[in-house]
């Protein structure tokens, strides 16, 4: 990788020949006036600012986006294309502002554009927009469009005494002899470009792999980006249209390669993907009818790890329009993998390496061959529930929620069905409550808030019901809920509570009780022994 440097002057005559490119998998512009002029600023006095990626390639990509406002001109077919891979804000900042050349859309802002230089002037930044970029005072004002445009600039210099004359004489040679740092590489291979750009994302710039993807593999009878929008419209009340694209590509990869690992998407064959797309979405809407009637998942946000459905649609696709349905014999195995690979955490932080060893067992699985799907260790102990506090974004905390729904929890007061499909839609943390309320415990200055907000401490409440019991301590609250002993004992069992609790008030023993409650819950879901 070369690392050079553009003048603003050949940076210009290189958009306007169409050798400089957008390509479609990056986002569009979305700098505001006040950033444009101050990155121009830094040009203007020397600071750094950061170097441009360009990527050069004799291989004209099918989609391209415009340079911002911008439609830009085809390149001359013996010459190479540079695609900006990282700095288009900035390129884009430095043509819309210097260039006289190309004409913005109808539709499009080009306000951005009419930067002035301010003479004599006393602001740290000597540069601003004016209400009216045609009508002002030339004794006062340059536009920086005449820097590069010498007929004008020679015009506008003129009339003007020595001392503007020289102020803008000396701003035009710092913009000429301004460089612009570039870094541009070469490559034909999709899999390399598409490493650069996984190495740009992690370095906060928005990226997307569908579109890249794309890009590089799909035909113009088969556009991947619109089979993905469909699949994720249908599914939206499932979450999938909040998640992106990159879990939909785990499960193309899942069904075709038998792999999630991002590495491997650029190595998806087109017509492999095209030929099994109804399999993979299939797949996807079978693994989603499995998670909601099976399992009380109804939302991707109490997913408690992406993976997962990468795994299940691998399992569940079919190129069957009408698949049989699943012996419960097989629904028992893939109940079991489900539950423990949450409880151990399989696939958190990324876990590609597993959930690619369970996608092998999945084939072994379903071409009735000897398997291990779901016969990896699992450490289960209390410590699952009195040492991980509830937050909806943790593994346990997902695992913990769907672990309470398979209790068909009780109101606790009302003593009526808590709605699970209204409340586990919605994944968020307003249905789970403190079995002792934080108020009360806080008020006892004995414990931390890891003991107070820990898993054990919480269960499927209503708000209604949450709001009766306020900060009461539990025997107080008993005197709310059903009088009769049978009642009661179906209610709390549903929370998988201890009946003691609500004589004694006796939190730590509480712990101790329901937490074995639960790992008893789990041991039986998970199938350990």
């Amino acid at each position: 990788m070369a690392e050079t440097y553009y003048f603003i002057k050949d940076l210009i005559n290189d958009v306007q020949r169409g050798r400089i490119r957008i390509p479609s998998f990056q986002r569009g512009f979305v700098w505001k006036s006040e950033r444009v002029s101050l990155f121009i600023d830094s040009i203007y006095k020397g600071f750094p600012f950061g170097s441009v990626l360009i990527w050069r390639t004799r291989n004209c990509l099918r989609t391209e986006r415009n340079l911002g406002p911008y439609k830009l001109p085809e390149n001359d077919l013996e010459y190479p294309i540079d695609y900006v891979l990282d700095g288009q804000q900035r390129i884009t900042s430095i043509f819309g502002i210097f260039q006289n050349y190309l004409t913005a859309g109808d539709s499009e802002n080009t306000d951005w554009t009419n930067l002035f230089f301010e003479l004599n002037s006393e602001e740290s930044v000597p540069f601003q927009y004016l209400k009216d970029s045609t009508n002002y005072d030339a004794t006062k004002f340059f536009p920086l469009k005449y820097v590069f445009d010498s007929p004008n600039y020679r015009k506008a210099t003129r009339n003007l005494d020595e001392n503007l004359a020289q102020q803008i004489d000396e701003l035009v040679d710092r913009f000429t002899k301004a460089r612009i740092p570039v870094e541009r590489f070469e490559s034909e291979e999709p899999k390399y470009v598409a490493t650069v750009f996984e190495r740009i994302n992690r370095q906060g710039v928005e990226l997307d792999t569908l579109q890249l993807l794309s890009v590089w593999n799909w035909s113009e009878d088969f556009d991947l980006q619109e089979k993905f929008r469909e699949v994720a419209e249908e599914l939206e009340p499932f979450g999938f249209k909040e998640v992106g694209s990159d879990l939909l590509l785990k499960c193309c990869s899942a069904v075709v390669m038998n792999s999630v690992n991002p590495e491997g998407f650029m190595e998806l064959p087109g017509s492999a993907v095209r030929d099994k797309f109804e399999e993979i979405r299939r797949g996807i809407s079978l693994s989603i009818d499995f998670l909601k009637t099976e399992l009380n998942v109804f939302s991707l946000k109490l997913l408690p790890m992406e993976n997962i459905l990468a795994v299940l649609t691998s399992f569940f696709a079919s190129s069957q329009k009408q698949p049989p349905p699943v012996s419960q014999e097989k629904n028992e195995v893939i109940k079991k993998w489900f539950w423990r690979a949450c409880f151990s955490q399989r696939y958190a932080r990324g876990g590609a390496k597993s959930t690619d060893i369970d996608l092998a067992e999945v084939q072994n699985f379903k071409a009735g061959k000897p398997h291990t799907l779901g016969d990896f260790d699992v450490s289960l102990d209390t410590s699952f529930f009195l040492n991980s506090s509830f937050r909806m974004s943790s593994v346990a905390t997902g695992t913990f929620i769907l672990l309470l729904a398979q209790g068909k929890p009780l109101n606790l007061i009302q003593g009526t069905n808590v709605s699970l499909q209204k409340v586990l839609s919605l994944g968020n943390r307003n249905e789970f409550h403190h079995i002792f309320p934080k108020d009360y415990l806080e008020g006892l200055n004995k414990y931390k808030d890891n003991q107070i907000n820990c898993l054990a401490n919480f269960s499927l409440l209503s708000r209604t019901d949450n709001n009766k019991i306020k900060n009461l301590p539990p025997s107080k609250y008993r005197l709310l809920m059903p009088t009769d002993t049978k009642t009661f004992d179906e209610i709390i069992a549903t929370h998988f509570c201890p009946a003691n609790v609500f004589e004694d008030d006796d939190y730590e023993s509480f712990l101790t009780l329901r937490s074995e409650l639960l790992l008893q819950k789990a041991k039986e879901l998970s199938q350990i022994v």
